[in-house]
């Protein structure tokens, strides 16, 4: 018999936290249930907040059940030992003891100091990579991801992923995202320092974010974009092939070649009518070069092929060459004439 869902459009957030299937999808998703609500997503954008908002509620309700077992506190109180280097003694659950009060308060004092540290010295550790002018890194991210991020960007981010309910990344500047897709479906979410936020299972996407723009382009798989706005367009679901602009608190959404805008980390850069005033900004961007253009009538030229990247110098060569103009380097600056 199938099942005959409600009609998740009138929900309210209390109406989601006590929805079995929609619980179900938060703490033991499916594929079926990934199926559902990503189709019912891009039914109800408006509706995709809300949505949000219900996981991270039926997560904080699920936790706020959990106890320690007695494997778990002794492993707490071994490991406690080993932090204030007091001497291996045992730690059994027993049957309450009577002891003087004061004994009793300063034990647990002691404890309660001691299980502190312990967490203190296990919060997250800030993990930060930073490219310089010309150069690309491939990072390994703890969950197996792979990140290419490209010149003069950062990226950061905070580790024990394990014991968090997301992979949240801070990203400046450009970068290339291989996503692995988790069993228990743990969210990944890229932040940009514009305020938009990625939220993908996995899949693979772009990201530019430098100046006052951002974009997201989509090779494959299903992400959400959440923007800085106040109305309730704030939320989009984008689909491979997608493009996503925002610039000055407004986003518009295209479609494109994917590889024209992610073909970098391949060392290849393709062109499609692409123009120059598009080059000269990339070689500002991506190897901190001064450029000077004396013909600015030049800069509306446009030219379309592939070309191979590598250091400033033979940057500017090869758009001397696809362009037809004339560029030289005088005292650092290259002028293009």
């Amino acid at each position: 018999m199938s099942y005959s869902h409600p009609d998740y459009e009138k929900f309210t957030l209390e109406d989601f936290s006590f929805d079995s299937f929609f619980k179900e999808w938060v703490l033991f998703p499916t594929p079926e249930h990934d199926e559902f609500w990503i189709r019912w997503m891009k039914s109800n954008p408006d509706k995709i907040h809300l949505l949000d908002e219900g996981k991270e509620l039926v997560i904080d309700l699920e936790q706020s059940k959990v106890e320690m077992s007695s494997d778990e506190l002794k492993e707490v109180w071994s490991q406690i030992q080993e932090q204030v280097q007091l001497p291996k003694k045992s730690f059994e659950i027993q049957k309450p003891r009577i002891f003087p009060w004061r004994i009793a308060a300063g034990l647990v004092s002691f404890f309660v100091l001691a299980l502190s540290a312990y967490w203190m010295i296990s919060l997250p550790k800030k993990v930060e990579y930073v490219t310089s002018y010309g150069e690309k890194l491939e990072i390994n991210l703890p969950d197996s991801s792979i990140v290419i991020l490209n010149s003069n960007s950062k990226l950061s981010y905070y580790d024990n992923w394990e014991k968090q309910t997301s992979r949240e990344i801070m990203i400046e500047g450009e970068a290339f995202f291989n996503v692995v897709h988790k069993v228990d479906h743990q969210p990944f979410r890229v932040k940009s320092s514009k305020g938009v936020t990625i939220e993908v299972l996995g899949t693979e996407f772009n990201v530019y974010n430098r100046s006052e723009e951002t974009e997201v382009i989509l090779n494959s798989g299903l992400v959400t974009l959440s923007f800085p706005v106040e109305n309730k367009e704030g939320k989009i679901v984008m689909e491979p092939g997608d493009l996503v602009k925002f610039k000055d608190n407004k986003f518009q959404k295209e479609r494109v070649n994917t590889s024209l805008y992610t073909s970098w980390k391949d060392n290849i850069l393709n062109l499609d009518q692409t123009s120059l005033s598009d080059m000269v900004k990339m070689a500002k961007e991506n190897y901190g070069v001064m450029i000077e253009v004396q013909n600015e009538a030049a800069l509306n030229l446009t030219a379309s092929g592939s070309m191979p990247l590598s250091d400033a110098d033979s940057f500017l060569s090869q758009i001397a060459l696809i362009f037809n103009v004339e560029v030289t380097k005088e005292n650092n600056k290259y002028l293009i004439k």
